[in-house]
């Protein structure tokens, strides 16, 4: 951030009254450009975590959708407009995740290096799920470094994956896809979909979708720290090496935790679950312990009586073993659909809702719900 840029938002804050938190981003954005940092700018609380790994010993980032804001249906608040217009690169998952942010980006923060990392090097990719129940399959874990899609990039040898053929649709998260424009751009995708077993995926209510939640599969993770810090490193090129290092050391801590994680979910592989909302496929399939079904479409909408009682005879007549809320979302709605069956109540977390934010939160993130998972289906709890 050049030295009049900040000057003029802080003026700007002033002038306004911003609130401390924002205030206190800018002046952390000031210090950095001090330091020649950039002044990087995320979404949401995953991102953010992975992008301070990334960029730690150089700069902090700043976050727009903290706490218990859900980034589905998020709406940008006037002085966040500040952080977006003094960004030097703006990090984010795409319109499939916050299509609200989409025009705000584009309008505010026209000179940052904005990545959308939903289309990042190595990310891979599933079809939406649809219907309130899910098939389950069988899936051979040794293949799933061979799930993915990668779209055409300088480095794609570097992270090249598959599509695993068992990725399936699922019913929309309400997540509103970006115009036409946007779609016209991932037509190299929707090739690479049709050729592996995703051609189906065009039935869908709202046109063909992908699973935003992107961040939940370990690997994916991974290759976002990639994706940011080759980034970072044409941004900042002083800093190339220290980048490129932290994420290295990402990697390795992640395929640590991963193995880890593996060898705690499978006990408990074959237990039927359900989810609050449709939001961990990504980390279900990754681990071979996938849900039988979502309470509801959109975790902000309510479900209809008809989902409700689909829920409930799905629990009856598989015997299910757990059925997961969220922490950010009222109870209620859970505690009605396992009224009168044997099923117990967990907590699963997608978005780090509690955990402090910071590089720490992600690897936390996704031991939580191997946690959550594992206490919860444990027929010895």
């Amino acid at each position: 951030m050049s030295i009049d840029t900040r000057d003029r938002l802080l003026r700007a804050g002033q002038g306004a009254r911003l609130p401390i938190l924002l205030c206190s981003a800018l002046l952390a954005m000031t210090t950095h450009s001090r330091a020649e940092a950039p002044a990087v700018v995320t979404t949401i609380k995953p991102l953010h975590s992975i992008a301070a790994a990334v960029m730690k010993g150089v700069g902090d980032p700043v976050i727009l959708i903290d706490g218990a804001a859900s980034p589905h249906g998020f709406a940008l608040k006037p002085s966040q407009a500040y952080m977006l217009q003094g960004a030097d690169v703006v990090f984010w998952v795409g319109p499939d995740l916050t299509p609200s942010l989409a025009k705000p980006i584009a309008s505010m923060a026209q000179d940052a290096e904005t990545v959308e990392l939903m289309d990042a090097a190595g990310i891979s990719h599933l079809g939406l799920r649809e219907g309130a129940q899910f098939d389950t399959h069988d899936h051979d874990h040794d293949d799933e470094e061979e799930h993915a899609e990668s779209h055409a990039h300088e480095d794609e040898d570097e992270h090249e994956h598959e599509h695993d053929e068992h990725a399936h649709a699922d019913e929309d998260h309400e997540h509103e896809h970006a115009d036409s424009d946007h779609e016209d751009d991932h037509s190299d995708h929707d090739d690479h979909d049709d050729d592996d077993g995703h051609g189906d995926h065009h039935d869908h209510e709202h046109g063909e979708g992908r699973d935003a939640h992107i961040w939940l599969n370990p690997d994916n993770g991974i290759a976002i720290a990639a994706a940011m810090a080759e980034t970072l490193a044409g941004v900042d090129p002083d800093n190339a090496d220290t980048y490129k290092a932290n994420a290295e050391a990402f990697s390795k801590q992640i395929e640590g935790l991963e193995k880890e994680i593996a060898a705690q979910l499978k006990p408990v592989e074959g237990k039927d679950f359900i989810v609050f909302h449709d939001a961990y496929h990504h980390f279900e399939h990754h681990f071979d312990i996938e849900a039988s079904g979502a309470i509801t479409l959109s975790p902000e909408a309510l479900s209809s009586a008809d989902r409700i009682s689909e829920i409930r005879h799905r629990i009856e007549d598989l015997g299910v073993t757990c059925v997961f809320r969220e922490p950010q979302f009222e109870a209620k709605l859970v505690t009605v659909v396992v009224e009168g069956s044997g099923a117990r109540i967990g907590t699963l977390d997608p978005l780090g809702t509690e955990l402090d934010n910071g590089p720490d939160l992600y690897p936390a993130l996704l031991k939580g719900l191997a946690d959550g998972l594992a206490d919860c289906l444990d027929d010895k709890s």
